[in-house]
C-alpha cells in the first residue's frame, strides 16, 4: 500500500501529481464549452469534428451511459448540456483525440446553434417576478435566523445604524489546475486517478454519470496541488468522469486536464454577495436589535450552495449577544459561474458586513471598537442570535488583549492617512446545520512493525497527515517514523466524509484517536493474556503474533438542533474564536491601502501539531487580505471572464504581504476527545473587515464593497471633498 505524498516529495520534484504519471500515448480530453450564459440549445454538429485527423470520438449528451445530472446538493445540473446552457462553463460536447492539438482542431470544427435568451446576473434583481428564469425558480434557498421582536429592539436603542455591503467572486487559484487519468482493466473496472479532494463524493457522482457500480470504480488520490474550495464539489466529478466516459467508450486509457482559463471557470467560486443590514444599540453599547437581508449568487447551478448559505446566514450576526435578531437570507440563481465551496464557506462575507456595522455603530457612540466588542462579545452560557445556550468556553478579552497590545492599539494616536483597524470572528466547527457528520478511521499495526493509518481524509497542505500520524504515535507509544498514512484509494480505506469545513483533524483526527486506542488496549489484552509483559504494542504484533491487527472507529458529534425553517436552535456546537488587527497606510494620491502590520489571536483548542497550525492561520490571513484588497473575478461586457489566468487575476505573493504575527491560545474544546478546534478556515473570516475599518480610522470614509481597490479609494476620498465643498 503506498503512502499519502509528502512536502519532501514536492520539493524533490518527484512524480506525484496527476499529470506527472499520465503517459504521453494516452489519450485526451477536451471540453466544448458554452459561447452564451443563457441559450437554448438548437442543434449540434460534430460531422466535421470527426474528421479531424487524430480524433477517435466526440462525445454528447447522448453518448452518456448514465444519469446525464449531477449535483453536490440539488440533481440540477447536466454533465453535458443538451437542452440549455446557463452559464459560460457549461460542457456541451467532450472530444477525444490522440494529443491536444487535435482536441483543439476539432472543437473548433463542431457546430452548435443557439437560440439566446435573455441573461440575469444580479442576485436581487434575479428575484423579480419580470426576471429572466435561470431554472424554474431563482429563488433556490431562504434559511433564517430569529430571536425575540426587532421592532421592539428597534424601539428601545438609542442609536440605529444601516448599510449595505456588497461582496465579490473570487477564485480558490489553486496552483495546479484540475486532472483525471482514467486507466480501463482488464476485469471490467475503472481506475481513475486525480487531483480530488473528497473521493467518495466524487465515486458518487461519477458512478451516477458512467452507469457503473461503485465497487467497480477505484479512485486513487494523487497529490492535490492546492484546492482552497475550487476541488472541494463538482469541478473533480468532472474532470474525472470526462477522463472515465473517454476511457470507457475507447477502451484506452484517457486523461482529462484542465488549463488554467479552464480551470478557473469551471471549478467554484466564492459567493457574491448583497447584504443590507440595520442594527440598533443602546447609549452604553448594548446590542438591542439586528436586522438584515442577504442575498447569495449561487451562479447557474446550486452546487454546495444550500450548505453556504446555512453558515452564512448562521454566522450573520456575528459572536455578538443581541438581544432581538431577524436575519433573512436568500441563496439565488442567476447566470453566472457557479458559487459553492472556497474556504470560509460563507463566513467572510457576512464577517465583512458585521464587523463593519461594530465599527460604525461604534463611531456613531463615541465608542472604542474593541470595547464595544467586548461588551457584548460571547461568553459560556449566553444566548445567542439563535436563541440558543452557548454550551462552548470562547475567552475574548484574552484574545482582544493580547492584539492589542501587540499591535499597540490607540487610536487617534497616529501619523497622517495611517490607521488601525479590528475585527472579531467565530468560525463554526465541522458541518453543524450543513448535516449529521461523522468520521471514521482505521489504524493497524503490520507483521513487520510498521502502523499504518488509513482515512479518505486527503492530504492538500494543510498538514492533516502529518497530525493523524502524531496522533496515532502518540496514542501506541510508537516513533512517528514507524507510521504511515495510507494513500487514498476508495476500494481500501474507509469513506471518512469529506475533506472540507476544517473538520479534518477535529473529526478525522479524534477517530485516529478512538482507533488507535481501541487497537492499543486490544494488544494489550493479548501481551496480558500470553505473558509477554515486556513488549511494547508493535513489539508484541511484530515478534509474537507476527500478523497484521487493525481497528476500526468512528467518531460523530451530536447533530445541531438549528432549524433554517424557524431560524432558532444550535448550529454548532463548538467555534474556532479569534481577533484579528491591522495597521494600514493609504496612499490619497493614488488611493493605494498598504498593510504595514497583522497581528492576529486564535483560540484552536488544543494544538495537536503547532508548525502546520500557524501556517494554515497564516495562510488563511493572506487569503483574507487578497479578499479584502485584490482578488475578483472580472466580469466584461460581454459576461466573458478578463482575468482567467494567475497574471491578471492578482493573487499575492510573499512580496505583498506585510509583518503576520499569530498568536495561538491553547483553550480546550470541553466537548471533543482531543479537546481540538478547527484551524484550516478561520484565519481568512477577518482581514478584509479590518482592513476596512482601518481604512476608515485612517480617511474617516468607509469603503462597503470588496475588494478595496485604489479606484473605489480615489472615488470616495473625491466624493467625500466634494461633499466637504458643497457644505
Amino acid at each position: 500500500m503506498k503512502r499519502v505524498y509528502t512536502a519532501y516529495d514536492a520539493v524533490r520534484g518527484a512524480p506525484i501529481y496527476t499529470e506527472d504519471i499520465v503517459p504521453e500515448n494516452a489519450l485526451r480530453v477536451k471540453a466544448l464549452r458554452s459561447e452564451h450564459s443563457h441559450a437554448l440549445i438548437k442543434r449540434v454538429d460534430v460531422s466535421a469534428a470527426l474528421e479531424v485527423p487524430g480524433v477517435l470520438a466526440v462525445l454528447t449528451a447522448r453518448d452518456v451511459p448514465g444519469e446525464n445530472i449531477t449535483g453536490a446538493v440539488v440533481l440540477d445540473r447536466p454533465f453535458l448540456a443538451y437542452e440549455k446552457v446557463r452559464c459560460l462553463a457549461d460542457p456541451i460536447a467532450l472530444v477525444v483525440a490522440v494529443d491536444e492539438e487535435a482536441a483543439d482542431k476539432a472543437i473548433e470544427k463542431i457546430v452548435v446553434d443557439y437560440e439566446v435568451l435573455e441573461p440575469v446576473y444580479d442576485p436581487v434583481k434575479a428575484l423579480e417576478e419580470s426576471a429572466p428564469k435561470v431554472h424554474e425558480n431563482n429563488l433556490l434557498r431562504h434559511y433564517k435566523l430569529r430571536k425575540g421582536d426587532v421592532t421592539r429592539g428597534f424601539n428601545e436603542s438609542d442609536i440605529i445604524v444601516e448599510e449595505e455591503f456588497r461582496t465579490q467572486m473570487q477564485d480558490p487559484a489553486p496552483l495546479e489546475p484540475e486532472a483525471a487519468y482514467a486507466v480501463p482493466e482488464k476485469d471490467g473496472t475503472l481506475t481513475i486517478y486525480g487531483s480530488i479532494q473528497n473521493p467518495f463524493y466524487v465515486l458518487t457522482g461519477v458512478s451516477r454519470i458512467l452507469g457503473l457500480p461503485r465497487d467497480k470504480i477505484n479512485l486513487v488520490v494523487m497529490a492535490i496541488g492546492g484546492t482552497f474550495g475550487g476541488k472541494s464539489d463538482e469541478a473533480p466529478w468532472d474532470v474525472c468522469a470526462m477522463a472515465g466516459l473517454a476511457a470507457l467508450k475507447t477502451g484506452k486509457p484517457a486523461a482529462c486536464i484542465y488549463g488554467r482559463d479552464e480551470s478557473m471557470i469551471a471549478h467554484s467560486h466564492r459567493h457574491p454577495a448583497v447584504m443590507r443590514y440595520k442594527v440598533g444599540a443602546t447609549t452604553d453599547g448594548r446590542l438591542k436589535a439586528l436586522d438584515a437581508d442577504i442575498y447569495f449568487d449561487t451562479g447557474a447551478y446550486a452546487s454546495v450552495g444550500p450548505l453556504v448559505m446555512l453558515r452564512a446566514v448562521t454566522h450573520a450576526a456575528g459572536p455578538y449577544v443581541v438581544e432581538n435578531v431577524r436575519v433573512d437570507s436568500y441563496l439565488v440563481y442567476t447566470n453566472n459561474l457557479t458559487a459553492g465551496s472556497m474556504r470560509g464557506f460563507g463566513s467572510p462575507q457576512v464577517h465583512f458586513a458585521v464587523e463593519s456595522m461594530m465599527d460604525i455603530l461604534a463611531d456613531k457612540l463615541g465608542m472604542d471598537p474593541v470595547e464595544l466588542r467586548l461588551k457584548n462579545a460571547w461568553r459560556q452560557g449566553v444566548v445567542t442570535a439563535s436563541d440558543a445556550v452557548l454550551m462552548d468556553n470562547p475567552d475574548f478579552g484574552v484574545l482582544a488583549e493580547k492584539v492589542c497590545e501587540e499591535l499597540g492599539w490607540r487610536r487617534g494616536e497616529k501619523h497622517p492617512d495611517e490607521g488601525v483597524g479590528i475585527a472579531f470572528m467565530a468560525h463554526g466547527n465541522s458541518l453543524g446545520p450543513e448535516g449529521e457528520d461523522k468520521s471514521s478511521a482505521t489504524v493497524r499495526i503490520s507483521s513487520d512493525g510498521t502502523v499504518h493509518v488509513a482515512t479518505s481524509l486527503t492530504e492538500y497542505g494543510t498538514g492533516a497527515s502529518r497530525g493523524f500520524v502524531k496522533i496515532a504515535a502518540s496514542v501506541l507509544g510508537v516513533p512517528e517514523d514507524r507510521v504511515v498514512v495510507d494513500r487514498v484509494e476508495t476500494q481500501k480505506v474507509p469513506d471518512s466524509g469529506g475533506t472540507f469545513a476544517s473538520r479534518s483533524t477535529l473529526m478525522g483526527g479524534n477517530a485516529v484517536y478512538l482507533a488507535a486506542k481501541r487497537l492499543r488496549e486490544r494488544i494489550e489484552r493479548l501481551i496480558e493474556e500470553s505473558g509477554h509483559k515486556g513488549l511494547d504494542v508493535v513489539g508484541f504484533v511484530r515478534d509474537v503474533l507476527r500478523e497484521e491487527v487493525s481497528e476500526y472507529a468512528e467518531f460523530k458529534l451530536p447533530v445541531c438542533d438549528y432549524n433554517p425553517e424557524t431560524g432558532k436552535g444550535t448550529p454548532y456546537l463548538q467555534y474556532t474564536y479569534g481577533v484579528v488587527g491591522v495597521r494600514v497606510k493609504v496612499d490619497r494620491e493614488l488611493g493605494v491601502v498598504r498593510v504595514k502590520d497583522i497581528v492576529a489571536a486564535f483560540d484552536v483548542g488544543r494544538v495537536v501539531n503547532e508548525g502546520y497550525l500557524t501556517a494554515q492561520l497564516e495562510g488563511g490571513i493572506t487569503q483574507g487580505v487578497a479578499y479584502g484588497l485584490l482578488e475578483e473575478l472580472l466580469i466584461g461586457k460581454k459576461h466573458k471572464v478578463l482575468n482567467p489566468n494567475l497574471a491578471d487575476y492578482l493573487v499575492p505573493t510573499a512580496a505583498d504581504m506585510p509583518r503576520v504575527k499569530v498568536i495561538v491560545i491553547e483553550n480546550p474544546s470541553p466537548l471533543t476527545p482531543l479537546g481540538t478546534r478547527t484551524a484550516g478556515e478561520p484565519g481568512i473570516d477577518a482581514p478584509a473587515a479590518a482592513i476596512a475599518n482601518a481604512v476608515y480610522d485612517a480617511l474617516k470614509i468607509r469603503i462597503t464593497s470588496l475588494p478595496i481597490t485604489p479606484e473605489k479609494v480615489v472615488a470616495a476620498l473625491e466624493k467625500s471633498e466634494a461633499i466637504a465643498v458643497f457644505v
